[in-house]
C-alpha cells in the first residue's frame, strides 16, 4: 500500500483582505505584493504586522503581465505592456510610496537621476531597461540580487550595483557648476531627515551576460 502525505508549507495562514480583485501576486521582503485586476496598479501588504496592514499603492506604466520581488535591493521588476508594446521596468525605493509622496522618478539603464533620488532615494524611481527583444520571464538574485531575463532566444543578465554618496559625488564632478550648486542645496536640505550614520545608496543595472539560445525559448 502506498501511503500519500500532503503538506503545506504554509508559513502562516493570514488572510490579506484586497479592496479591488487580485490579478497576479508575488511577495518578498516581508510584504505581499498584489497587482489589481487591469494590472496597472499595485498594492503592497504588511505581511509581518497583524492583520496585513496596507503599505502603499502606486500606478505602474503599463499593464504588469509579470512581476518579481528581489529581497536583496529591495526592488519590484515587472513585463509590462502598453500599446502592443513590451515593456522591462524595475522599481526601487517603493516603500517611499508609504509616506504619501507623490514624487517619482523615470530614468534609463544606467542613467542616474540629479537632485532628490541621488542622495538617499527619498522618491520612488522606475528603470527603464531597454531590450532587444520581448522579454518573457524574469528572476531574482536570492544572493547578489542580480537579475535574469528570458527573452525569446535569449537569456540576459543584470548585475546589480549600488552607488553610493561618494561615488555619486566623484561622477558628479564632471557636470556643470549650475547643475553642482542644485545638488549642493538639494542635499543639504535633504541630509536633515535622514540618521548620518545610515550609508545611503542608489540602485541601478548593469548588462553582464548576453547567451544566445539557438533551440531553447525560455517560458520560466
Amino acid at each position: 500500500m502506498v501511503h500519500v502525505y500532503n503538506c503545506h508549507p504554509f508559513a502562516s495562514q493570514q488572510i490579506v483582505q484586497v479592496e479591488q480583485e487580485p490579478g497576479l501576486v508575488c511577495s518578498g521582503g516581508g510584504a505581499l505584493f498584489v497587482v489589481t485586476t487591469g494590472g496597472c496598479k499595485v498594492e503592497a501588504y504588511n505581511l509581518e504586522k497583524e492583520g496585513c496592514p496596507l503599505i502603499c499603492r502606486f500606478a505602474t506604466m503599463g499593464t504588469v503581465r509579470r512581476i518579481q520581488h528581489s529581497t536583496i535591493g529591495d526592488y519590484l521588476v515587472t513585463i509590462e505592456e502598453k500599446n502592443s508594446a513590451t515593456y522591462l521596468r524595475v522599481y526601487t525605493n517603493w516603500r517611499f510610496q508609504a509616506e504619501e509622496k507623490a514624487r517619482v522618478g523615470v530614468r534609463l539603464l544606467g542613467h542616474l537621476l540629479r537632485g532628490a533620488s541621488v542622495w538617499g532615494g527619498v522618491q520612488m524611481e522606475i528603470i527603464e531597461i531597454p531590450m532587444s527583444e520581448h522579454p518573457v520571464a524574469v528572476a531574482c538574485c536570492s544572493v547578489k540580487g542580480d537579475l535574469l531575463v528570458g527573452c525569446e532566444n535569449t537569456l540576459v543578465l543584470f548585475a546589480l550595483r549600488r552607488h553610493t554618496q561618494q561615488n555619486l559625488k566623484e561622477n558628479q564632478q564632471e557636470l556643470q557648476s549650475s547643475w553642482s550648486n542644485a545638488e549642493q542645496s538639494c542635499s543639504q536640505s535633504r541630509g536633515r531627515t535622514f540618521s548620518p550614520n545610515l550609508e545611503l545608496s542608489v540602485l541601478d543595472f548593469e548588462r553582464s551576460v548576453i547567451l544566445h539560445l539557438s533551440k531553447i525559448n525560455p517560458k520560466e
